[in-house]
Formats: C-alpha cells, sequence, structure tokens
C-alpha cells in the first residue's frame, strides 16, 4: 500500500516552533492545526506507519486494520469532530454501519442495534415489555448525562450539574434502573470497547458514546491506514515534517520549561543521536514513557509523578485477524457482533469475543473470493510476569477459533491468513504501556480533574491522546488534539463555539 505521504528526507531542522511526539490521531490533528496556525512543526514518529492504533497491515492480498475498526461521528459533518475533518480537507469516504452492533446471548438469542435511535426504542421496549417505565427513566439519565458529559468533558466548561453523575458507573444506573439480567447485559454489551469492567467504566461516557451512534458510527472506506495517512499528506502539504523511524529519547528542560528533544534517528544499522530546540513540545506517546524515561523522574515534582503511578490502565486487547476463501459473506454474518457466555458483563476479560467483518463495509479489502474476520477479545494480563508469549498468544488463538467453529462449522477449513496480536503485541507497535487499549482507565475516579491533563507538568510541554484529558476512543482523542493546539496558539487554530452551539451540533434529534 503505497504512502500518501513522502516523509522527511534528510535531517530535520535545528529547530521548529512545535515538536509532535508520536503520529496517532491525537497528534497527527494537533500537528495539522498547528500548521494551519502558522507554525513550523516537526512530527516524530517510532514506527514505520502513522495512525498508532488505527493502522492497517496487508498479508497475501487482504487488508486488516490492525486495531481501531470503527470510527463514530467522523462521517458526520454535523459534529465537532466530522466538521474538523471537513475543515482538514480530508476526503476518506466514511461508509455508515447499520446495525451499530450485534449482541449474542448466553441462551442463544441475538439482538441488533439498528443506527435509528427510535427504531432501537422502540425494539428494546417491545422485547422487554416489563421495562418499558424503566428503559424511559434510564433514557432520560442518558440523554441528560450526554448533555453535561459533552459540555464538562469534551468543552473543558465546569459545570456543576455534572456533580452527581460524575462518580457513577454504569453498573451503578444499570442495577438502580433494571433487575432483568438480559436487559442489563444488552445495555452493557459492549462493555468490551471500554478495556474495563461495568464497575469500573464511567456512565456519563458510556452515556456519550451510546448516543454518539445514532449519530454515525462509520467504517473508513479502504482501511484505517487510507484515513490516517491522509491526515499527515494534509500534515505535508501544510509545510509540517514528518520524521519516520525515529524516536525522542529525551525532553530538554531547563528552569522547568521544554525547550526541545534529542532525537534518534538514522538507518537501522547507522543511528545517531540529533538536538532539535522547539518552543514548545506535544507528546502523543504513552505518558508513563513520556514523563519517566523522556524526561526523568529528578525533574519532575514526586507527589505529581506518584498521582500518575496510582492511575490503573486499560486492559488490553488481543485481535486474531483471519483471512478467508470461497465461504459468502451471508454465511459469515451469522458470526458478526458481540459474543457473550455469561450473562456476567462483570467478567469482560473472560466472557466475551467481539466478530467484525469489515468486507460487509469494503469488499475490495480482499481478493476475488475472499473475506475478513477480526475477532477482538480483552485480556487481563500480568504483563510482566508472562515469559513466554508465543505459547499465550497459542493458547487464546485455539480459544477463539474453537468458538468461531461453533458459529460456522468448517470454517476452520476456509483460512488462508491468520495472524494474532496480544498485549505485547500492541507495546511493541506503540508502546503504549502493557498494551492499554485506551490508556488510563476510563474510571469515574480517572475523568475530569482525575486525568492528565492537557498541559504537562513543565512549561510549554503538552500532552494529546488517550492519556490525557478528556480521555480514551477517536473522538475524546481528537478533542484533547483540539484543545491543546487552541492552547498553544491562543485560540487561532479552533473557533471557540458556545454550549449551545455544541449541544446542538452533537445530539440526535430522535434523543433529545
Amino acid at each position: 500500500m503505497a504512502r500518501r505521504f513522502r516523509g522527511l528526507r534528510g535531517e530535520p531542522q535545528c529547530s521548529y516552533d512545535a515538536i509532535v511526539i508520536g503520529a496517532g490521531v491525537g497528534g497527527l490533528v494537533c500537528a495539522n492545526l498547528l500548521v494551519r496556525a502558522g507554525m513550523k512543526v516537526l512530527l516524530v514518529e517510532q514506527h514505520s506507519l502513522v495512525g498508532g492504533y488505527c493502522s492497517t497491515f496487508r498479508r497475501n492480498g487482504y487488508t486488516f486494520d490492525a486495531a481501531t475498526h470503527f470510527y463514530p461521528l467522523l462521517g458526520n459533518p454535523t459534529t465537532i469532530t466530522g466538521s474538523l475533518l471537513a475543515d482538514l480537507g480530508i476526503t476518506t469516504e466514511w461508509v455508515k454501519m447499520d446495525p451499530v452492533d450485534s449482541f449474542h446471548f448466553p441462551d442463544g438469542s441475538l439482538f441488533s442495534i439498528p443506527a435509528d435511535f427510535d427504531s432501537y426504542l422502540q425494539r428494546l421496549k417491545q422485547e422487554f415489555p416489563a421495562e418499558v417505565h424503566n428503559i424511559d427513566r434510564f433514557f432520560t439519565l442518558v440523554r441528560k448525562t450526554y448533555l453535561i458529559g459533552l459540555v464538562h468533558y469534551f468543552r473543558n466548561a465546569a459545570t456543576e450539574r455534572i456533580i452527581p453523575y460524575q462518580h457513577l458507573t454504569i453498573r451503578d444506573v444499570l442495577d438502580s434502573h433494571f433487575t432483568d439480567a438480559k436487559l442489563k447485559l444488552l445495555l452493557t454489551g459492549d462493555i468490551g470497547h471500554w478495556g474495563s469492567p461495568p464497575s469500573r467504566t464511567s456512565f456519563v461516557f458510556d452515556s456519550m458514546l451510546r448516543l454518539a451512534y445514532f449519530l454515525g458510527n462509520y467504517y473508513p472506506r479502504g482501511g484505517s491506514q487510507l484515513f490516517v495517512d491522509e491526515l499527515a499528506q494534509r500534515f505535508e502539504e501544510g509545510g509540517g515534517d514528518i520524521l519516520m523511524n525515529s524516536s525522542v529519547r529525551r525532553i530538554h528542560i531547563h528552569n522547568q520549561t521544554a525547550h526541545g528533544v534529542e532525537i534518534e534517528t538514522g538507518s537501522l544499522r547507522h543511528r545517531e543521536r540529533r538536538q532539535v530546540s522547539a518552543g514548545v513540545v506535544i507528546s502523543n506517546a504513552d505518558l508513563k514513557q513520556t514523563l519517566e524515561r523522556m524526561i526523568g523522574p529528578e525533574l519532575l515534582d514526586p507527589d505529581y509523578l506518584a498521582r500518575i503511578k496510582k492511575l490503573r490502565t486499560s486492559m488490553p486487547c488481543f485481535l486474531l485477524h483471519i483471512g478467508l476463501k470461497d465461504i459468502s459473506l451471508d454465511e459469515l454474518r451469522k458470526a458478526e457482533g458481540y459474543h457473550w457466555s455469561s450473562w456476567d458483563a462483570e467478567n469482560v476479560a473472560t466472557n466475551v469475543f467481539k466478530v467484525f467483518l469489515p468486507t460487509v463495509f469494503d469488499p475490495a479489502l480482499v481478493p476475488a473470493g475472499g473475506q475478513i474476520i477480526i475477532v477482538q477479545k480483552v485480556t487481563r494480563v500480568d504483563f510482566d510476569k508472562i515469559v513466554d508469549w508465543n505459547a499465550h498468544k497459542a493458547a487464546i488463538e485455539d480459544w477463539i477459533l474453537k468458538s468461531l467453529e461453533r458459529c460456522i462449522p468448517g470454517l476452520s477449513n476456509k483460512i488462508v491468513v491468520k495472524l494474532s496480536a496480544s498485549a505485547q503485541t500492541s507495546y511493541r507497535y506503540t508502546l503504549n504501556h502493557h498494551g492499554a487499549m485506551l490508556g488510563w482507565e476510563m474510571s469515574p475516579s480517572q475523568l475530569g480533574e482525575y486525568r492528565p491533563g492537557i498541559q504537562g507538568p513543565v512549561k510549554n510541554l503538552y500532552f494529546v491522546g488517550h492519556w490525557a484529558q478528556p480521555g480514551g476512543g477517536i473522538t475524546p482523542v481528537m478533542i484533547s488534539a483540539l484543545r491543546a493546539a487552541k492552547e498553544i496558539t491562543h485560540g487561532t487554530a479552533m473557533p471557540v463555539q458556545t454550549v449551545r452551539e455544541v449541544v446542538e451540533m452533537e445530539v440526535p434529534a430522535s434523543a433529545v
């Protein structure tokens, strides 16, 4: 797959207005906004691809999304993030998902969520007639917290209205509204995408994502790499430099102020260190590495570092990528969605896996007669104690394949490509601590003021991505980039909208 950007040929300049560490979506968006504001920007990426978890790889003619596979809101130009991409000139074609998702329950039943909110609500009430009143109460609360969360977390406009809800978990609210075990599982059946159980996942953030689905959940035609490569292309067209296969070894700090970096770059055989100065440094990298390795504990406030070390990371996600030959898409769609083996959503690391079929949205990802299955499974891993990662991968692979075979007998005979990615794989390619899915866990005690802010612990240092406010997921990551760029450029990178405008943009009319 040809890249849409050149990458820096030769050495970086001696100085820039800004250096962005890490070309994940947060780093790419922030870098784009800074060059549009007239700044000279260097983007440094340790991998050979941009995008982080939003990248792809190709094997035997099959194109696989490495991790992220759905993108709420991005194909809808009336949303904050959708309009941002339009402003940046992104032409990626977004294919809308409908149904939004499907759930296979332990009793063998199936529930698919339509992309229209009113249809979804009607289906819920038909399926659970004894819970109609509670369903209405629940979604009244979901709507309210959705709006408050947008204002408080995304627009960083403090409001006391958040106080009654900001410490609630999904489990708290479901237990207070429902007794039906199947309905409770249905309303948290996609908990796997948070990388944490319902008892440690924010109800407010979950409400924001839940209703965002009905503004559009999308897949990028051509795969995730096409989208992030275009972000890199627009950055270069704006005058930015991208230095690939290079790592920041040190962020230079003097008088509690960041003023540049030391970069390790060059060919595999000849690596060299280069010093580059900058007015500001923005890290889209793993926050533990940024603080402990790139800066060093000796230059940081011990209390600040202690608070960071107490934060829990989200669990990693195991991925199995399968290329198939001579099997119909209709047959595969029987297995599409989340598969629950228990009614207990709390054991998300053992009781569920998800089947995603990208060829539903883009048949061009495969050779003629081919199909793709990507299986995602949250895992609870004691990272430092695993000594045989190959055995670890083989055991999970075997469990997934046996589970798939029960859904689609004979599937194993159709496999022509099979690769898996463990927590170690995620760490190796992205350097996310222990392969964490979403940076820090999205628990109430780790959001808002409890999560590291956009501004770092020293002057002229900023954080973007899922380790910083507002949180993990494609939309929060892009919001972090918007906020960082606005602070760095004193508001010139992004027009400031009123709270009323944000609410009007981001809420499905049928859900109000």
